[in-house]
C-alpha cells in the first residue's frame, strides 16, 4: 500500500511538472503574441516573426509576396526569378499566397513547356532582384516592391 502512494505521487508530480513546462514553453509565447498583435490583418500577421516557439521562416516570402499581391490582377501570370534567393525563398509560399495568379519559377521545366500557352490577353509580369537586370523586361521601368530588394514589371516578351 505504501509503495501504490509513492507510485501516485510521481505520477501527480509528472503531470504538474509537464503542465508548468507546456505553460511556459507554449502557452505564454503565444498568448504573448496574439496580444501584441491581436489587431494585425492576417497579411501583416505573415510578415511577422511569430511566436518564440514558432519561429516563421519565410519573413521576407511573405513580404514579397503580399507586395505582388497589390500589384497584379488576379488573372495574372507572374514569372519569377529562379527560387535560389538569399533569403531562402519557398515556392510554395508563392504559389499559395499569390492563388489564383499562375506563378512560373524562370528556367522551370513547366516555365519552358507552357510558355507558349500563356494566351495575349492576360497580364504577365516579371519579378527580379533590384540589383540585377531584369530578364524579359527589357528597358521598361520597373516598380520597386517597397524595401523588398525586388523590382516588378509589365513584361510584353509572350504578348
Amino acid at each position: 500500500m505504501n509503495n501504490r502512494t509513492w507510485v501516485e505521487n510521481m505520477i501527480g508530480l509528472i503531470i504538474v511538472l509537464n503542465i508548468i513546462v507546456l505553460t511556459n514553453m507554449f502557452f505564454i509565447p503565444r498568448i504573448k503574441f496574439m496580444t501584441v498583435h491581436w489587431n494585425l490583418s492576417p497579411e501583416a500577421l505573415m510578415e511577422t516573426r511569430g511566436a518564440l516557439d514558432t519561429p516563421n521562416q519565410f519573413i521576407k516570402t511573405y513580404k514579397v509576396a503580399n507586395k505582388i499581391r497589390n500589384v497584379t490582377q488576379e488573372d495574372s501570370i507572374i514569372l519569377m526569378p529562379d527560387d535560389n534567393w538569399e533569403f531562402g525563398s519557398n515556392r510554395s509560399v508563392m504559389i499559395q499566397r499569390l492563388y489564383p495568379r499562375k506563378i512560373y519559377f524562370l528556367r522551370d521545366k513547366k516555365f519552358l513547356k507552357s510558355n507558349y500557352n500563356l494566351g495575349s490577353k492576360k497580364f504577365i509580369y516579371e519579378v527580379g532582384f533590384q540589383n540585377h537586370d531584369t530578364e524579359l523586361c527589357f528597358k521598361k521601368d520597373a516598380k520597386t516592391l517597397g524595401n523588398t530588394g525586388f523590382v516588378i514589371c509589365e513584361s510584353n516578351i509572350f504578348n
